[in-house]
């Protein structure tokens, strides 16, 4: 099975997230006992801390960093075996939800990823000053955090000023795996409003349709 797991503390740290909140919800669908799940969050909860102390460049220390890899490769090294069990051959897991949790889908038993048919909804949190918190959610289940299958993340696009007359006049802001995305602004934006419309792009690269624009004011 080749490495599935992200480079990047950030994309690492968004991965896990991901991953062991799908499992969290199919846990007796699939199987899993819960005191093997509860064992790799306990070491979630080690890196959890240890990275956002580490992710503070400002404030950090060497102990800080050192803190945060080795319960990066501690939780990693716990993860490999969780999925080795319980998620790369376990019958009662889908394919479909080994491609959602980012995890390698074995040669021969892959089938390619359709191109996206519904968009993401999106709501925006403007409570904390200069940011955004943008939540997203499928169309057809908007009160879950699940991608559609094959989907491997939802592109965000932004605009800040004159409300836009369509998608065109938006420029690329990020790729989020999980919901919630984070946009943060310098303090020339204050008081002016953020357009944002979100896309699903599955594991191919290939996006789906377009959200309805929303907008929220940046807060100061």
């Amino acid at each position: 099975m080749s490495d599935y797991i992200p480079m990047s503390d950030a994309e690492f740290d968004v991965w896990q997230n991901n991953l062991l909140a799908i499992a969290t919800d199919n846990l007796p669908a699939w199987g899993i006992p819960a005191a093997d799940l509860d064992a790799v969050k306990a070491l979630q909860a080690v890196w959890a801390n240890a990275w956002a102390k580490a992710n503070n460049r400002q404030n950090r220390t060497a102990a800080d960093v050192k803190a945060k890899d080795d319960a990066g490769d501690n939780l990693k090294q716990a993860l490999r075996s969780f999925v080795a069990e319980w998620l790369a051959s376990n019958s009662r897991v889908a394919d479909a939800d080994r491609t959602r949790m980012g995890v390698t889908v074995k040669s021969g038993t892959r089938t390619a990823a359709a191109v996206p048919t519904t968009s993401p909804v999106a709501t925006i949190d403007f409570s904390v000053r200069l940011q955004h918190t943008v939540h997203f959610a499928d169309e057809t289940s908007p009160h879950a955090k699940a991608k559609p299958a094959g989907v491997h993340g939802c592109e965000i696009y932004l605009k800040v000023g004159d409300a836009p007359r369509d998608v065109s006049e938006l420029t690329y802001a990020g790729t989020d795996t999980a919901t919630p995305f984070v946009q943060k602004f310098d303090g020339d934006k204050v008081g002016k409003t953020a357009y944002y419309a979100l896309r699903w792009v599955n594991t191919r690269g290939e996006s789906g349709p377009w959200s309805a624009i929303v907008s929220a004011v940046v807060g100061g």
